[in-house]
């Protein structure tokens, strides 16, 4: 049996897990921030609007259902591209793949 070696990645696949990674790391942060100054007893300052509490409290509500599109999208790119590269793999001329 021999071993197939997977195609590298492509530019747009290294790109949308670069997105998605960074976003959920960011979002982590920002939820972990919202949970340490609630902890230190700093809500009434985290509601309040002013500052950066508002983009804190809104950032993960917007990035992380991004990271999840995104993800189904870089699922949808790896497979289209493993689809192609199997049929080009696949298709040698003489070869009838056991039908008869």
């Amino acid at each position: 049996m021999t071993q197939q070696t997977p195609p590298p990645a492509s530019r747009l696949q290294r790109i949308l897990s670069y997105i998605v990674a960074a976003l959920v790391i960011v979002s982590l942060v920002c939820i972990a921030a919202i949970l340490i100054g609630t902890a230190a007893g700093q809500f009434a300052q985290q509601g309040s609007g002013q500052g950066i509490w508002p983009t804190v409290f809104f950032f993960p509500l917007v990035a992380l259902p991004i990271a999840f599109v995104l993800i189904i999208v870089l699922l949808i790119v790896s497979a289209v591209r493993n689809r192609a590269a199997n049929r080009s793999g696949d298709s040698r001329p003489g070869d009838s793949k056991g039908r008869r």
